[in-house]
């Protein structure tokens, strides 16, 4: 890495720092008190003063990510860090299972709330970090369709190999990944006790670079016996309103 380098407002660049756990909740618990029916997905993909590129981005993303999926009747989706369960009301296809995991217990209501009549759906409030004692606690088993949509920037480095390590337990045989992440296009960038004037709120999270990520991806999933199938930009430029980072997706599958 190079030497450190602290930009205005809680901006680091080029080296790796620490982030607080318990901020981060702190600011999904806020998030969650800001939901509107109006905008609901707002709420984990922000954008608050912008409610047509939450649907614009909601919409590229699913109709991108969806098919790479391969969805069947015997398909059973875990979805971490669900949110309130916007990749659920993208699913089009009959599933056999869907179970969302969140640490945000405020969200994991909202999702319940809204889902309550959707019998092949649970959502369970719970840390990817425990995700193993989460799923074997309230009785469920394994998965062949496994989400991670924005979830890995909210973690340290340690922690983000402790969460892909049960990710790949928990993970079936046969089993595809989606891993959509926002990163640093051109360097890692911390955000750390940033306040930021758009979510009026101070915001936390790490923005890794592909081969960071990749770095990560080395020693857990594909050790694990996973592959790399597809990666790629999320969005182009149009939909892309930021300089220093960008969504990526990685599509990772592992057969026995």
């Amino acid at each position: 890495m190079d030497e450190k380098k602290v930009e205005k407002g809680g901006r680091i660049s080029g080296t790796v720092t620490q982030v607080n756990k318990s901020d981060i909740l702190l600011f999904y618990e806020n998030r969650a008190k800001k939901f509107k029916e109006e905008n609901p997905y707002a709420v984990t993909m922000f954008q608050d003063q912008n409610p047509q590129l939450v649907r614009d981005r909601n919409k590229r993303e699913t109709e991108k990510l969806l098919p790479l999926l391969l969805l069947d009747s015997d398909s059973k989706i875990l979805d971490v860090a669900c949110g309130i369960g916007r990749w659920y009301d993208a699913i089009d296809t009959e599933i056999k299972e869907y179970c969302g995991v969140d640490f945000c217990r405020e969200l994991i209501q909202i999702a319940k709330t809204k889902h309550q009549d959707c019998r092949q759906a649970d959502f369970l409030t719970g840390s990817a970090m425990e995700l193993e004692s989460v799923l074997a606690g309230n009785g469920k088993g394994t998965y062949n369709r496994v989400l991670m949509i924005g979830i890995l920037l909210c973690f340290n480095d340690e922690d983000v190999r402790t969460v892909l390590e049960q990710v790949s337990r928990v993970s079936e045989q046969d089993a595809i990944l989606c891993i959509r992440e926002p990163i640093g296009i051109n360097d890692r960038l911390t955000l750390k006790d940033f306040y930021s004037e758009e979510l009026e709120d101070h915001y936390n999270a790490i923005y890794r670079t592909r081969d960071e990520l990749m770095d990560m991806f080395e020693d857990t999933l594909l050790s694990a016996g996973f592959q790399l199938e597809k990666e790629g930009w999320m969005f182009g430029d149009e939909l892309n309103n930021r300089k220093e980072t960008a969504q990526y997706y990685f599509v990772f599958r592992r057969k026995s």
